[in-house]
């Protein structure tokens, strides 16, 4: 099926933009970029049309500009090229490991410990594509993966 990016006037919450980098604080509930079930109403229709010509990046392009993304129904910043030089320097970034991401996260349950590291491999569940999991460092399975975590507050918890 032959996909046409369709700009959309949907508001950004726009934190910085310069003439090669836009960072957008993408609320939770919205679709980064379009895919099937979701070819409007996403990120990219509102940064197509926010850019407009400003752009570098081919119209039909479904990832203009993306070199990484949040899912859909989290929230937080998003750093998007807006021409080619940005992109493939923000991506070899993200590549390298050199780009630091912090998160704030609700976990339904309780870690014991206060400060602590996740290692492991992130790749779809076999029993649903929908889910992640995550797999042994050694498994071969999935891309790796390194979380370090601490604790801010316990709700609940004794």
């Amino acid at each position: 099926e032959e996909f046409k990016l369709e700009p959309e006037d949907i508001p950004l919450d726009i934190v910085y933009e310069d003439d090669d980098v836009i960072v957008v604080n993408k609320k939770a509930g919205m679709v980064v970029h379009p895919a099937h079930g979701n070819l409007t109403g996403t990120l990219v229709n509102a940064l197509a049309f926010h850019l407009g010509d400003k752009s570098q990046f081919d119209k039909q392009d479904t990832r203009p500009g993306l070199v990484h993304r949040i899912d859909k129904n989290t929230s937080g910043l998003l750093v998007v090229a807006k021409n080619e030089r940005a992109k493939v320097h923000l991506a070899n970034q993200f590549f390298e490991h050199t780009v630091n991401r912090r998160y704030h996260a609700l976990v339904w349950g309780d870690l014991e410990e206060p400060i602590g590291t996740i290692v492991g491999n992130i790749s779809r569940s076999p029993k649903d594509r929908m889910v992640m999991c995550v797999y042994p460092p050694d498994s071969g399975i999935g891309k790796s993966a390194i979380t370090h975590y601490r604790v801010l507050e316990r709700f609940g918890c004794s």
